[in-house]
Formats: C-alpha cells, sequence, structure tokens
C-alpha cells in the first residue's frame, strides 16, 4: 500500500451564521401543484387503426362526434367558416323544379367520388359491409366551390362518415350555382345511404 503522509488536523472553524432566507425566492417559488413555466402537458392519443379497418360499431353508450373528431364545425358554431353562406339547407333531393337540373349534376360528381367501404372485424378478421345513414350539410359558393362540409348525423362508424365527406371534398369543382337558384351561395342536405340487402347499394339524395 502506498504511504499516505500525515498532515495534522486544521483547528476546527467557529460554526457558520445561518443564511437568512430569501424572502424574494420565497414570493417568486410556485404554490405546491401548481404549473411551472416551460411545462407542457401532452394528451395520449391511441393510432389509428390500420388502412381498411373499420371501427365497427360504437360502443354501448358512445357515439361517435364526427364534428369534434375532424374539427369540421367552426369554434364559433354554424357562422363561422360558412363563407357567408347562410339559410336553412335545401334537400339534395328536393322536388322543387328549380333545383332539379342543377342537383342532378352536383350529385352526379360527387357519386362519382363516393365509395362503399369494408369494415374489417378485428376479432374475426372479416370483411363486413353495414347498413347506415351519413347526414351531410355543404355549402356551394356561387362559383361552386365548397365552402363548409358538416356532418349532421354520424352514421355511428367513422370510416361511413370519413367517405360521405371525402366525397364532397374531392367534388370541391361542382357546377357554378344559377342565378335561378341562388344569387349568392347554396346550402344543401344530403342523405348518404349505405344498403346491404341481396346486394350492395349505396344511395345519395
Amino acid at each position: 500500500p502506498a504511504d499516505v503522509a500525515s498532515v495534522p488536523a486544521a483547528p476546527p472553524e467557529p460554526p457558520a451564521a445561518p443564511p437568512k432566507p430569501d424572502r424574494a425566492a420565497e414570493r417568486s417559488a410556485p404554490e405546491p401543484g401548481a404549473p411551472v413555466a416551460g411545462d407542457r402537458q401532452v394528451a395520449s392519443v391511441p393510432p389509428p387503426p390500420a388502412d381498411g379497418e373499420g371501427a365497427g360499431a360504437p360502443a354501448p353508450g358512445a357515439l361517435t362526434d364526427i364534428r369534434a373528431a375532424l374539427g369540421r364545425r367552426g369554434a364559433g358554431g354554424r357562422t363561422q367558416g360558412r363563407g357567408g353562406i347562410e339559410g336553412a339547407p335545401v334537400p339534395l333531393d328536393s322536388p322543387d323544379p328549380r333545383y332539379s337540373d342543377y342537383f342532378l349534376e352536383v350529385r352526379r360528381r360527387i357519386a362519382s367520388n363516393w365509395a362503399f367501404p369494408c369494415l374489417k372485424n378485428r376479432a374475426t378478421g372479416q370483411c363486413e359491409y353495414k347498413t347506415a345513414r351519413v347526414v351531410i350539410e355543404f355549402g356551394i359558393a356561387k362559383d361552386g366551390r365548397v365552402q363548409f362540409v358538416d356532418v349532421v348525423q354520424s352514421s355511428g362508424f367513422a370510416v361511413y362518415d370519413d367517405y360521405a365527406v371525402n366525397a364532397i371534398k374531392l367534388s370541391s369543382a361542382l357546377p357554378a350555382v344559377p342565378d335561378s337558384v341562388s344569387r349568392t351561395g347554396l346550402p344543401v342536405l344530403a342523405h348518404f345511404i349505405y344498403r346491404v340487402e341481396t346486394s350492395l347499394s349505396s344511395i345519395l339524395r
């Protein structure tokens, strides 16, 4: 073992006076449980299902609120994000002859972008189809641009809601609104019906 030099012990120093409390630090210190500047809370968001997988039937008592999930309705309600389009929506299947020719073309363009998706059953892995209905209000500007898309009544299946909404959004260049229909924009109410009978059918009205 190495030699260790013997060093005489230094005489003990008198005890130091206790530090004075820092009143300013006490005033600026956060209260227990208070948020600290710079700290952030990050909500945990579950990953989306794989492509082609539907959510299946909603859990009992749980209703899919697609408007909140996708933010399709502005925080200010029906007046924000509507591009000045106001008034009661006109049903897409209105019997009023003023709308018949125009709505026929609107329906044709939207239907060309719409499909009947498969919902994958997570328990069995089988592809299933459900009978469902999505009610959507959307606004058409005078020049044919889609101004807003609101899900008024969800189908209960997020995939079906999304397909209907996207069918409208992909038809962003709709025909211009004729003066005989409206001199400004036009709010429209559409029913997207997914039907399973002897064969699959999708109805837009």
